[in-house]
């Protein structure tokens, strides 16, 4: 990678992280392209070169909190059970990560916006989900996998609002396993019924 290919990611980089502090901290309306500007200490222009968009913006913060977050389930060869055991804990232990829970509550609060919840939809869950109706499809004969995938995202992340609602509250990592195994039965029970 050459010098001015390197220093061209470091900025857009720069870019991302203060976008990204301002966008949870002050929410995408009250966030102005001048203030991220500011606060990566480049000029507007800069900004616009790498971001046409505020939009295009969050949807490279999204980018960069799914990318640094954690990694994701690679589903293989295991029983489907222990599979979905480990798609639920990546996606519960992912979305109660400070920085996923400030944009869940950024997207509760200004997701009416339709072209930022459009945004959030096709970068994060649609994205998110997409191996794991590969997975369904795989081994089940199903009318609207997408449909079924987001029914068990929504079960697993059911203590994501409960947390949310009540000021430093957390799910350790044992409580957040046994969740997602009784979740994970209920949905097998359902789906093979």
């Amino acid at each position: 990678m050459s010098i001015s290919v390197l220093k061209a990611e470091q900025k857009r980089q720069k870019i991302v992280r203060a976008a990204e502090s301002l966008f949870l901290n002050n929410g995408f309306g009250d966030t102005s392209m001048d203030q991220i500007s500011a606060e990566a200490g480049v000029t507007k222009q800069t900004v616009y070169r790498y971001f046409p968009s505020k939009k295009d913006l969050f949807s490279a913060v999204m980018t960069h909190i799914q990318a640094t977050e954690t990694q994701p389930h690679q589903f293989n060869d295991s029983s489907i059970e222990d599979e979905l055991i480990g798609f639920g804990r990546y996606l519960l232990d992912f979305h109660l990560q400070d920085r996923s829970l400030g944009l869940y509550r950024l997207m509760i609060t200004e997701g009416q916006r339709e072209d930022l919840f459009e945004t959030f939809k096709n970068t994060g869950p649609k994205t998110v989900l997409q191996p794991l109706v590969e997975f369904l499809q795989a081994h089940y004969s199903l009318e609207d996998p997408m449909f079924i995938a987001q029914m068990l995202a929504n079960m697993i992340l059911a203590p994501r609002n409960q947390i949310l609602m009540s000021a430093g509250s957390t799910m350790k990592k044992p409580a957040q396993k046994e969740h997602v195994e009784k979740i994970t039965k209920l949905f097998l029970k359902i789906l093979e019924a």
